[in-house]
């Protein structure tokens, strides 16, 4: 990458909109110039309701990021996740000579069979109204010979590519796109939350003994699982840290602003530790007066919704995946993951080794105090994805959708991928 170069990470989530403008330095790490935040506007659960609004709330964060840059933020790249994702996991086949001699496989070969476990995907019901963000290769097999994660130069009749493909809403995807180009800014890339985040939080030993990603984030908890170094399985869960949020405000009578501090400042996810007879202010709705409630209370509701979450995340891992597999456990990140105790109920319900997930900063420069928070995951990862892809780097096994050209983009990074190691 040039010194120089401008990149703008931004991650759209339910309750909030995070920014980052960093530039590439002299000693080509990624330099943070400007860092925006803001409450996010007119959606639910990653789909839009009200683009004006939504636009309105973009261009405020981005607008902030660029005060303490003292720069415009250029080469936007998004992060989404919501209700709308849908990921699954195929595989393409092609034949690759019709005689009795075997074929040298090429980059064009490549891109073929990953564009017939494309077209695999596109051709099965239901999915006519989505549009594939990801097409991730995750191993190749040559005539019955499995386990082969780079097929350029060798030999064989018949490629087949076992790749995990992530799908979006077109509509959501068009209007993301649309919003954000309201707002001033042309969008270059949009891609999968958790995959970004993963390149911030997870390093290779985890991605190659296995490890589960969980991003919970305010209205959906984002799930990726690695294995021997690529993605095996993605899934978006609508539940998150609002969810919370709206049963302290139900459950004690106060707001949901107050709520959400309370759940901040007080919250813990397991009950059990905390002493019966602990008493707490709680603000009344619309000047009512304040009342005590037991702080006991309080953790029971939060501990019920965050089981539930944990819960419902684990039987559709266990559903799809060999979790005995993953040795290098679960990783917890995202604005809710910082509830005190949550990794203690996390390992309890997963009966495994559990942290949570702090972005690796050690590849920035400048200001990067402020980032040191799971919240900021995606947004940093989001800068880590593309800084690789733009150096050149060798692992670029993620493919994510151009807006320029939702195409053109993903068959140029697969095919430069594989000359990488020809």
């Amino acid at each position: 990458m040039k010194v120089g170069h401008i990149i703008t990470a931004i991650d759209i989530g339910t309750t909030k909109i995070c920014v980052i403008v960093a530039v590439v330095n002299e000693e080509n790490k990624l330099e943070i110039k400007g860092i925006g935040t803001g409450p996010s506007q007119g959606m639910d659960n990653g789909v839009f309701i009200d683009m004006v609004k939504a636009s309105d709330a973009i261009r405020e964060v981005i607008k902030k990021a660029e005060e303490m840059a003292e720069i415009s933020a250029r080469n936007i790249y998004v992060g989404i996740a919501g209700n709308h994702i849908k990921s699954q996991n195929t595989l393409g086949r092609i034949s690759l000579t019709t005689g009795s001699e075997p074929c040298e496989i090429n980059s064009e070969h490549v891109r073929n069979v990953i564009a017939n476990s494309k077209n695999n995907v596109k051709l099965q019901q239901g999915n006519e109204r989505l549009e594939i963000i990801h097409a991730i290769p995750q191993y190749f097999e040559i005539d019955g010979q499995e386990g082969i994660m780079n097929p350029v130069n060798m030999s064989g009749f018949n490629l087949t590519a076992y790749v995990h493909i992530v799908m979006a809403d077109i509509n959501t995807l068009r209007n993301i796109s649309k919003c954000i180009d309201i707002a001033g800014y042309p969008v270059e890339e949009i891609f999968l939350e958790p995959i970004a985040s993963s390149y911030a939080i997870l390093n290779d030993v985890e991605k190659s003994l296995g490890s589960i990603l969980m991003d919970i984030g305010g209205g959906t908890t984002d799930i990726a699982v690695f294995y021997k170094g690529s993605i095996r399985f993605s899934a978006v869960i609508p539940m998150g840290g609002t969810n919370i949020t709206h049963d302290i405000s139900i459950g004690l009578h106060t707001s949901p602003q107050n709520a959400e501090q309370i759940k901040v400042n007080l919250g813990s996810a397991i009950a059990a530790e905390i002493p019966d007879n602990k008493l707490i202010e709680i603000e009344g709705i619309g000047g009512r007066g304040n009342k005590q409630k037991k702080l006991r209370y309080l953790t029971e509701i939060i501990e019920a919704r965050m089981s539930e979450i944990l819960e419902n995340s684990y039987r559709i891992l266990d559903e799809n995946n060999e979790l005995n597999m993953l040795t290098a456990g679960l990783t917890i990140t995202g604005g809710a993951s910082l509830l005190k105790n949550n990794e203690k109920l996390a390992e309890k319900i997963f009966n495994m080794s559990t942290k949570i997930g702090y972005p690796n900063l050690s590849r920035l420069a400048g200001p990067t105090e402020r980032l040191d928070n799971p919240k900021y995951a995606t947004s940093v990862g989001i800068l880590y994805y593309v800084q690789q892809i733009l150096s050149g780097g060798k692992q670029k096994n993620i493919q994510s959708v151009s807006m320029k050209d939702p195409f053109k983009n993903i068959w140029k990074k697969i095919v430069e991928f594989f000359k990488e190691y020809a």
